[in-house]
């Protein structure tokens, strides 16, 4: 089975122990990949093999290898031809159909995806075993063997995309039918962090209808329904939620059915290293605070998979670290002054500096304060004494012009 076996994301406050760091490489060390036997992270592919003149073939081998790994699993096409690789791993495969008196046939680069069912019919030609008829798999293939629907989202598209916080979960709402739901009083326990738990409803269905499974386990947490697990973004393979119309396989829950599959190494050694950085050096202060508060947020870590042993055996680990500082600015807002409270200005009258801004305002000034107010006249100069001077003279509303509810409002 293709065992990750992600590594714990650690605490900022608590320091990490020589022991714990000695467990970590040993549990890496013997994380191994085997073909894994869990339906529900698995995807399937069946056809059924005929000749050129539409007879069904029985007996033939029909191989499907996994390009990423190099394991390969080989069955026999029945009495009518029919073949089917129930339970495959996630990855891209090459499918070879060999049969004695047909050319060998081969289709390549078919991509399996966590519950999705691929048909692959073939025709074989008649020639030499040793001739080969190559047909490379489309970029998509349509799953035409089930009604279920529900959208696969791969790690390319997760970690390329702005995720404030990195979680797989503030993906779901982007499928048709599915609407985030703050679970309120009854949250859910703390997810890695304080990561989206996921809590969302799916058709109409309430929270609670929901599944979600990692690896073949489920990992739905009771509280509100939301999951419990939400490995690090750089450790999965892919994630689907099927919205509705499920398999007959899938029961329990009537709302969305959440599969992730972890990444398991392959033939190859990859690795990547990242940090995503917020400073409140790069904002500005809220409008009405004199100061900014400290904000220092920094996410890093990294990833590393490839054989132990070509063909046989592989590792995967990956590791996230999570460091923030969070401040407040001081909150202090202005308000009026006890002088301002009546209607006098004159303590910032060096502040009234704009002017009345078009025919229809200076009307409505002109009718609340009883003497003409014209377009473009300043509310207050400095020296201004009289109405035909500036709207404000000295710097003072009178209080006729003011309406009930700021009277009240400012007792």
């Amino acid at each position: 089975m293709n065992t990750h076996v992600p590594l714990r994301k650690l605490d900022p406050a608590r320091p990490v122990s020589g022991s714990l760091w000695l467990l970590l490489a040993a549990t890496l060390i013997t994380s191994v990949a085997v073909s894994p036997a869990w339906s529900s992270v698995t995807g399937s592919i069946s056809g059924t093999v005929k000749d050129s003149s539409g007879a069904v073939v029985p007996d033939a081998t029909v191989t499907a290898l996994n390009t990423g790994t190099g394991i390969s699993q080989s069955v026999q096409t029945d009495a009518v031809g029919l073949y089917v690789f129930p339970a495959l791993p996630v990855g891209v495969y090459d499918i070879t159909i060999r049969h004695a008196g047909f050319k060998e046939y081969r289709e390549t680069g078919l991509a399996v995806d966590a519950t999705v069912a691929l048909r692959v019919d073939a025709t074989l030609q008649v020639g030499a075993v040793a001739q080969e008829v190559t047909v490379q798999g489309a970029t998509v293939h349509a799953d035409t063997t089930s009604t279920q629907m529900g959208e696969v989202i791969g790690g390319v598209k997760m970690t390329t995309l702005p995720l404030n916080g990195r979680a797989y979960t503030d993906l779901l709402a982007l499928q048709p039918g599915v609407v985030a739901i703050n679970a309120g009083t009854y949250s859910s326990l703390s997810v890695s962090g304080d990561l989206n738990p996921g809590n969302m409803s799916v058709s109409g269905q309430r929270e609670s209808a929901n599944g979600f499974v990692v690896n073949g386990g489920n990992v739905q947490e009771p509280t509100s329904m939301g999951t419990s697990i939400i490995p690090d973004l750089d450790s999965i393979a892919e994630f689907r939620i099927i919205t509705n119309n499920f398999d007959a396989e899938y029961g329990n829950y009537s709302g969305g059915q959440v599969y992730v599959v972890t990444k398991s190494g392959s033939n190859q050694f990859h690795g990547n290293l990242f940090e995503f950085l917020r400073n409140s050096d790069l904002d500005s202060r809220n409008f009405y605070s004199p100061d900014r508060g400290v904000l220092r947020q920094n996410q890093f870590g990294g990833s590393a998979g490839g054989p132990i042993r070509h063909d046989k055996v592989f590792f995967f680990g990956d590791y996230q670290g999570w460091r923030r500082t969070v401040g407040i600015d001081t909150g202090l807002v202005a308000v009026p002054s006890p002088a301002e409270r009546t209607g006098d200005f004159s303590g910032v009258a060096d502040q009234l500096t704009n002017v009345v801004n078009g025919g229809y305002w200076a009307n409505q000034l002109s009718q609340a304060l009883g003497y003409p107010v014209t377009s473009g006249e300043p509310y207050y100069t400095a020296g201004c004494t009289s109405s035909s001077q500036c709207v404000f003279p000295n710097a003072q509303i009178p209080q006729s012009a003011w309406s009930t509810p700021s009277k009240s409002l400012l007792q």
